[in-house]
């Protein structure tokens, strides 16, 4: 995962505010400035596990679910089965009988 994530970093087609989503979560981890202080024993430190929480799941699904770009003239994989001239072949759903 760890090889995927720097290259889903370094990665021109992905957004910037995708990329920075876990480093503003940490700068306000580390922030002064909370939605709820953190001199408020226990519920003042929720909020910020909260947002390094979601912000951890949410890359976490974005690197898995990035695909790297293909070289230019390549199809890039979709999973569809495609015949000899690359169109895609889509099952029907009619029933035999």
């Amino acid at each position: 995962m760890g090889t995927r994530f720097f290259h889903y970093v370094r990665d021109p087609q992905v957004a910037t505010w995708r990329k920075l989503a876990g480093l503003l979560a940490v700068l306000y981890f580390v922030s002064p400035v909370d939605a709820i202080p953190d001199f408020i024993p226990v519920v003042g430190w929720m909020d910020d596990l909260g947002v390094l929480s979601a912000a951890a799941f949410f890359m976490v699904r974005e690197v898995q679910r990035w695909r790297p770009g293909t070289p230019a003239g390549e199809p890039s994989f979709d999973g569809l089965p495609r015949d000899e001239e690359g169109r895609t072949r889509e099952p029907t759903l009619r029933r035999h009988s």
